[in-house]
């Protein structure tokens, strides 16, 4: 089950993908009963910072903050996180979608705030496919970013082993639901939820998994521990004295069923550092990167 973090923490992930747009001003407290964990500084959430809400937007009793959440993403270098490639594109950055850090709610106006100025996406991304769901974007201080409300900020340092084996012990984090149920409304205070890796292949639904990505589920049988909608995009970290980002959040068929898992791209030597790496260093002109 998914634990509630008293000074950070937890997640989700898109079930079959994405997540929900939305407004209303009136939040319902939800009661947080699970247990507290600590706070994870590199923890991005990407936003809206200028919704434009739809009728059914208005109409769904949702508040604009939960509206307005997109994705997570992990701070991996000063002005660089990295996320899911569909959590990002470019009328998103046109639109003003920002980088929130430093946060644990995201209802209030707590952590530091940046505009997203450019993004560097996977080229062979494919959304209907889930195919190379990685993205990088870089943001810049404006006349809305001030820290004073901020917790910590620091980067995460990418995993530079070979890739995990199953039976790992990991954690994701994120804001994202806590059921399926599509339009149910994403968590205020960030949350944290303990993860093993799976073999894929095991999940009938996952025999077609590359092996670019990796599935993790509960650590216990009978765990219906996972990721869902608005978790996409957010850390899956290796565990130890230096906390190591060794996947992010992509997809799952549902979330939290029996005898499930989610699944997350690899961050490893032999996956996708290497581009992380060439990707921050491209000409700023450059937003999709092979």
């Amino acid at each position: 089950m998914l634990l509630l973090f008293v000074a950070a923490a937890l997640a989700l992930q898109d079930a079959e993908v994405e997540e929900q747009p939305g407004p209303a001003e009136q939040q319902a407290q939800s009661e947080q009963t699970e247990d507290a964990t600590g706070a994870t500084p590199w923890q991005a959430q990407i936003y809206s910072g200028k919704p434009a809400w739809t009728r059914e937007d208005m109409e769904s009793g949702r508040d604009g903050w939960d509206l307005a959440h997109k994705c997570g993403g992990s701070l991996i270098a000063e002005g660089w996180v990295l996320t899911a490639a569909h959590c990002i594109n470019a009328a998103r950055i046109e639109n003003g979608h920002r980088i929130r850090l430093g946060a644990d709610y995201i209802d209030n106006d707590e952590g530091v705030t940046y505009r997203i100025d450019r993004m560097v996406r996977h080229a062979d991304w494919n959304q209907k496919q889930h195919a190379y769901d990685v993205a990088l974007v870089h943001f810049v201080a404006d006349e809305e970013t001030n820290d004073s409300k901020s917790g910590p900020v620091e980067g995460i340092p990418l995993y530079e082993g070979p890739p995990l084996g199953a039976g790992v012990a990991v954690y994701a984090t994120g804001w994202g639901q806590l059921d399926e149920t599509k339009g149910s409304g994403f968590e205020a205070e960030l949350t944290s939820v303990d993860l093993q890796t799976v073999d894929c292949s095991t999940y009938e639904q996952y025999q077609n998994v590359p092996d670019y990505q990796l599935c993790a589920s509960g650590r216990t049988p009978g765990d219906d521990a996972d990721t869902c909608t608005g978790d996409s995009g957010g850390p899956l970290v290796l565990e130890g004295d230096v906390p190591k980002l060794v996947g992010i959040v992509n997809w799952g068929v549902g979330c939290y069923r029996p005898n499930s898992a989610g699944v997350y791209l690899r961050i490893d030597n032999a996956n996708f550092r290497d581009w992380v790496a060439r990707a921050m260093v491209s000409d700023p002109s450059v937003s999709e990167l092979r």
